[in-house]
């Protein structure tokens, strides 16, 4: 056993156990337990290993993700085997393994991207394992994030070209319909919508594998984006595409949201607004209905509707990237969950390792701008498509309110769907020339209530973003199991502090629910 190994109890493989949360802790901690028959798994992971003399001697929990359990397995023979099963909150676990699984297929042997390879797999639970399970090759190299920062500018900036030639590689292939891959005959078992792609056609790219006999069985199906599968949602018949353009996808969504508000939604007090009159249903309704009659508009001029499907990684961070310490050339690429062909202009914009995170004033803020302004300039140069999506100044005013309707209830963010209807109002001009006025609006009184929670809301965002640049509490309350104690006295402290600041009775009421935190 190696010093940063540590002895653990069964009980532990199931639970959460990496970070801890200041507020909803229960409900966050129960989304990511996962139980299964540990014998069953170590069984799988020997047969998996190909050699009958194997017998596993070691089972490592891996740092956890937000969605999965990860386990590297050790046989007698020195041969290693990685397990992964996805948490509840990973979304439909049967149609995230298969399309998982069906995705890296394609990625890795007809795109030659470096994905570790998948030994065995079960897409239901009804296995002996109980529960979804994908056992992969493990990954060589060292993640990228415990390199980082040992790297120099040049060093790192060399990376940032191999992800942009990797983006390349990626977008070389481009799909007829927006939707998740899948081999077809797990699709056979489902009343899921879905289209083979050597009869679809379209694409040069496709066809042109589909002549080679790379796509053989693999179709294009539902989204497994988990938002579209929370809670009541998994029991119904929503659209999950596959969809065949950003305009079907945007509306698709809405009115899912509204299907779902009309059975399950009930008043329920939004303290920004107020705390004697609920949001109710109805105002809900209203407003992702007003998002959908501005759909047209929002992508009818530079986000095309014949804009091309594409493959992105989703969670490009630096341990998803593994690299070669000796050369810090990409070894493998991990973490493929949730990978759909979409439009790139509703693709994360740039990969989330190159986010601007740190503080304007700290030391490491100009390093993330150098690093991002080098990625979009070799975009620029590489990739013209994406460039054009890139340097759109409005691409957000118009495809916030897309990101922003699945689940807008449950996040209870009305405020942000709202707002971002309410700036593609006052940027109307500038985002759709046809010379038509635009086909929704909001009444003074809206309007006003609106500003006001605003001003609540933007209050709230600059204490808690002090906060969290000051490393006090990050922000959303996610905190290290090690910092959590330290991490809850200082919110018990502070929130204390922002009540008092209160002038009366009412106000003070008013402080203690708008707090984010226990």
């Amino acid at each position: 056993m190696s010093l940063a190994e540590a002895r653990i109890d069964e009980i532990d493989l199931y639970r959460y156990q990496r970070y801890r949360w200041l507020a909803d802790e229960p409900h966050k901690l129960a989304v990511r337990y996962r139980k299964f028959n540990l014998q069953a798994l170590l069984d799988a992971s020997v047969k998996a290993s190909g050699n009958d003399d194997n017998k596993c001697v070691k089972l490592l929990k891996c740092v956890e993700g937000q969605f999965n359990k990860a386990f590297v397995l050790t046989m007698n023979s020195g041969d290693e085997i990685v397990a992964r099963l996805p948490n509840p909150n990973a979304g439909p676990a049967f149609y995230t393994v298969a399309s998982e699984v069906a995705t890296r297929h394609l990625l890795r042997d007809c795109l030659d991207i470096p994905i570790p390879r998948v030994y065995a797999w079960s897409s239901e639970a009804s296995n002996p394992v109980g529960a979804e399970y994908i056992l992969e090759e493990k990954a060589t190299g060292q993640p990228l994030g415990k390199l980082w920062d040992t790297l120099s500018i040049s060093g790192r900036l060399a990376i940032v070209d191999q992800i942009v030639a990797l983006e390349r590689k990626l977008a070389s292939i481009s799909f007829p319909k927006h939707g998740c891959l899948y081999y077809e005959s797990d699709l056979n078992s489902r009343s899921a919508n879905y289209e083979r792609l050597d009869t679809l056609g379209g694409t040069t790219s496709i066809s042109s594998l589909c002549r080679k006999g790379k796509l053989t069985n693999l179709a294009i199906g539902p989204s497994t984006n988990p938002r579209l599968w929370e809670g009541k949602r998994v029991s119904m018949d929503l659209e999950r595409g596959p969809w065949n353009n950003i305009i079907d996808y945007a509306t698709a969504i809405g009115k899912n949201e509204i299907n779902w508000a009309t059975s399950y939604v009930q008043p329920r007090i939004n303290p920004h607004r107020s705390l004697e009159h609920p949001e109710t249903p109805d105002e809900y309704i209203s407003l992702v209905t007003r998002y959908i009659e501005i759909v047209p508009y929002m992508v009818s001029n530079s986000i095309s509707t014949k804009q091309n499907n594409t493959i992105s990684h989703p969670d490009l961070h630096l341990d998803n990237i593994f690299v070669d310490p000796k050369t810090n050339r990409i070894t493998y690429i991990i973490d493929w969950q949730h990978v759909c062909a979409s439009p790139l202009s509703i693709q994360r914009l740039y990969p989330q390792m190159l986010e601007l995170s740190a503080p304007k004033q700290s030391d490491q803020y100009p390093l993330e701008k150098t690093l991002l302004h080098h990625y979009c300039d070799a975009v620029k140069e590489t990739d013209p498509q994406k460039w054009s999506v890139l340097s759109d100044p409005f691409l957000t005013v118009r495809t916030d309110p897309i990101h922003l309707v699945p689940g807008c209830w449950d996040r209870e963010d009305l405020f942000s769907l709202r707002n971002a209807l309410i700036k593609i109002i006052a940027r109307w001009s500038d985002i759709d020339h046809s010379e038509k006025p635009c086909p929704i609006k909001f009444t003074d009184e809206e309007l006003q209530t609106h500003q006001s929670e605003m001003e609540l809301i933007e209050g709230i965002s600059g204490i808690m973003h002090q906060l969290q640049d000051e490393g006090l509490i990050p922000l959303g309350g996610m905190v290290r199991q090690e910092y959590y104690e330290a991490a809850k006295k200082f919110n018990e402290t502070f929130k204390q502090r922002f009540v008092e600041m209160a002038e009366n009775d009412d106000q003070r009421e008013l402080h203690r629910m708008v707090w984010p935190y226990i």
